[in-house]
C-alpha cells in the first residue's frame, strides 16, 4: 500500500498535517502545495485519500509497542510498567490525547476528501472508489473512537478550529453513523484491486466493519447476516498455514480483509521485530511485549482436552508444580508439557525446548534454565522464565532495519470474521445451531492446525465460552482481546489484581483494571478547548 508517504500542508482540525502520496507505491515531493491549488485533478483526489491511510498507520505504529493493546489484557504483558497495565494511568496521559488526535486527524482528512472530490473532473469509477475509501476510513476511525471513548462528537464535514465545540453524541448515534458510513462505503467500493493498489479498503472490509459495529451494539441478527454474506460471497479464504499469516511471506494473503501495509525502508516499516522480537532474531528484538503463562496454558491438547499441569509429572514423579522453579529444571519433564498441544501454540509462541530459526539462518534451541554458553543457544532478553512471541517475528530473515520491517499488520482477517459470525449467531439464538459449530470448527481445522471439532450438544452459555476461548488463542497478539474483554464486560474479572508472572511463578508486577477503565477518559486538553465535552464516569 503506502510504500512511501509525504505530507501536504492543508487546514487541520487543530494542528494536524495532511500526509499524502502520489499513488499507493511512489512518493513525490509536495513541498509548497496549498489547499488553494490542490484538489484539481484525479491525482490530487488519490493523494488526498492516501493521506487518510497514513493516519491509520500512525495509530498502529503507536500501539505496536503494546502488543496492539493485548498487553493490557490477561494474555500478554509489557516488560516495562505502563499505566494501562497497572491501572494507574492519569486522565491527562498523552496516550489518550494522542490517540484521540490521530482518529480525528483521519476523520478531518476523510471529510476533506468527501467535500472536495465530488467537484473534480475525473474518471467516475475512480471517483466512486476514492469516495468509498474516504467514507470507509471515516467510519473506521469513528468505530475506534466509539470503542475506546464511547459517545464522541460527530463531524461529517472538515470543520474549522472555531467550529470544534460540539457536545458528545450518544453511543447509539455514533453506532448509527458508523453503520451509515459502512453501508455507503460498501456500495461504492470494489471487491478487489490490482497488485499496485493492494491494501486499499474493499467492500468486504466495509461489510466486516458494519457487522462488527452491529456486534458491538449487540444487534446480533444484523451482525450475523453481514458476516454470513461476507463468508459466503467474498473472495477471502483461510490461509492453510497459520504461521505464514504473521510473516512477510504472508503479506497480501487470501485471508486478510483489511491491513496496514509496510515496506523495509526507514520510516515506512513496522517495529514488530523490536517489540515482539527476541535477542536471537535478525534485528535483536527487545521482547517489550510477551505472552503470559495464562495464554500458553490455554492451548488445548491435540485431542481437544484442556491442558492441565496435574496431568504431568516432575523429575521425581510428583505432579508438576509450575510455581516450583525446580520442576522446570528437568528437560524431559518440561518437554512433555509442550508436546501434543494445539499447533497454534508452537506456531505463535517460543516455549522452552523449542527451536527458533534466527539471525543468520541459525536454528537456536531454547534451553531452560537458560544456558548462554551452549552451542546455538537461544537466549531471551528475559531469562528467568519468559515465553516469547513467534508471531510477527521474522525467522532466518535478511532484514536488518529493526524498527522498519515490511510486515503488513492485519486489522481484519477472515478467521476473525468467522468467529464473530459464530458469536453473533449464538447470541441471536436460544441455543447454537449447526452453523455456529461449523464456523468455529472451520477455524480449528485449518490445515496447519487440525484441531478436532467441538463437542456436540453445547448449551448457549457453553458455546459462548468456547467461542471466547477460540478468539483468545486464534487472535492473540493482534489486539482484538483488549476490545473483546471490555465489550464482554469481563475485563475487570480477568485483569484486575492479577499478577504478571514468569512461567516459573515468579511475580513481576500486579495488574490493575479499575471500574472506569472500560472506557478511556476524554482527554483533558480536549475538554479545556471544548467545554461541551463531558467526562466519562470515574475520570473526573
Amino acid at each position: 500500500m503506502m510504500k512511501k508517504i509525504n505530507n501536504i500542508i492543508l487546514a487541520t482540525l487543530a494542528v494536524c498535517v495532511l500526509g499524502s502520496c502520489s499513488d499507493f507505491l511512489d512518493r513525490n515531493s509536495l513541498v509548497g502545495l496549498s489547499e488553494g491549488n490542490f484538489w484539481q485533478s484525479e491525482d490530487d483526489a488519490i493523494m488526498g485519500v492516501n493521506a487518510i491511510y497514513h493516519a491509520n498507520r500512525e495509530f498502529t505504529n503507536s500501539i505496536i509497542i503494546h502488543g496492539m493493546m493485548d498487553d493490557f489484557t490477561d494474555i500478554s504483558y509489557q516488560s516495562w510498567a505502563t499505566g494501562l497495565t497497572t491501572g494507574l494511568f492519569p486522565a491527562d496521559a498523552d496516550f489518550y490525547k494522542n490517540s484521540w488526535g490521530i482518529f480525528y486527524k483521519g476523520i478531518y482528512r476523510a471529510n476533506t476528501v468527501l467535500q472536495q472530490v465530488p467537484s473534480i473532473q475525473m474518471n467516475e469509477t475512480t471517483k466512486n472508489r476514492v469516495l468509498g475509501e474516504a467514507t470507509f476510513l471515516r467510519g473506521y476511525f469513528y468505530f475506534k473512537l466509539w470503542d475506546y471513548f464511547g459517545g464522541v462528537p460527530l463531524y461529517d464535514y472538515p470543520i474549522n478550529v472555531d467550529e470544534a465545540y460540539e457536545p458528545r453524541n450518544t453511543d447509539r448515534e455514533v453506532y448509527e453513523f458508523i453503520v451509515k458510513d459502512m453501508t455507503s462505503a460498501y456500495e461504492l467500493l470494489p471487491e478487489s484491486y490490482d497488485q499496485s493498489n493492494k491494501g486499499r479498503a474493499t467492500k468486504w472490509a466495509a461489510l466486516a466493519m458494519r457487522g462488527k459495529a452491529h456486534l458491538w451494539a449487540k444487534e446480533y441478527e444484523k451482525a450475523a447476516a453481514d458476516f454470513k454474506y461476507l463468508i459466503e460471497n467474498s473472495d477471502r479464504s483461510l490461509l492453510s498455514d497459520y504461521h505464514t499469516l504473521f510473516r512477510v511471506a504472508g503479506n497480501n494473503n487470501s485471508e486478510v480483509i483489511f491491513d496496514v501495509q509496510y515496506i523495509a525502508e526507514q520510516g515506512h516499516g513496522i517495529a514488530t521485530d523490536r517489540n515482539y522480537g527476541n535477542a536471537m532474531g535478525p534485528t535483536s528484538g527487545s521482547q517489550r511485549t510477551r505472552p503470559t503463562p495464562k495464554l500458553v496454558n490455554a492451548y488445548e491438547m491435540i485431542d481437544g482436552s484442556p491442558f492441565d499441569f496435574a496431568n504431568f509429572q516432575n523429575a521425581n514423579g510428583d505432579p508438576f508444580n509450575p510455581n516450583n522453579a525446580n520442576d522446570w529444571n528437568d528437560e524431559a519433564a518440561v518437554r512433555k508439557l509442550f508436546e501434543n498441544r494445539d499447533p497454534r501454540m508452537h506456531q505463535g509462541i517460543v516455549v522452552p525446548w523449542s527451536t527458533f530459526l534466527g539471525r543468520g539462518g541459525v536454528e537456536y534451541l531454547y534451553r531452560f534454565p537458560v544456558d548462554g554458553n551452549a552451542p546455538n543457544a537461544y537466549v531471551p532478553i528475559w531469562t528467568n522464565g519468559s515465553y516469547a512471541w513467534r508471531k510477527f517475528v521474522e525467522t532466518g530473515s535478511v532484514y536488518t532495519l529493526q524498527d522498519n520491517m515490511p510486515q503488513n499488520f492485519p486489522l481484519i482477517r477472515l478467521a476473525d470474521v468467522i468467529l464473530m459470525y459464530a458469536e453473533a449467531q449464538n447470541e441471536a439464538l436460544g441455543s447454537p445451531d449447526q452453523s455456529v459449530y461449523n464456523a468455529v470448527n472451520t477455524v480449528r481445522s485449518r490445515p496447519s492446525v487440525g484441531m478436532p471439532n467441538l463437542p456436540t450438544d453445547l448449551s448457549k452459555e457453553q458455546m459462548r465460552e468456547r467461542i471466547r476461548h477460540e478468539r483468545m488463542v486464534e487472535l492473540c497478539g493482534e489486539g482484538q482481546r483488549y476490545s473483546d474483554i471490555r465489550r464482554w464486560g469481563i475485563a475487570q474479572d480477568v485483569v484486575d489484581g492479577v499478577w504478571m508472572t514468569e512461567f516459573t511463578g515468579v511475580q513481576i508486577r500486579q495488574r490493575g483494571f479499575p471500574d472506569h477503565y472500560y472506557l478511556w477518559p476524554i482527554p483533558i486538553s480536549e475538554r479545556d478547548l471544548n467545554p461541551s465535552l463531558t467526562q466519562n464516569p470515574g475520570w473526573e
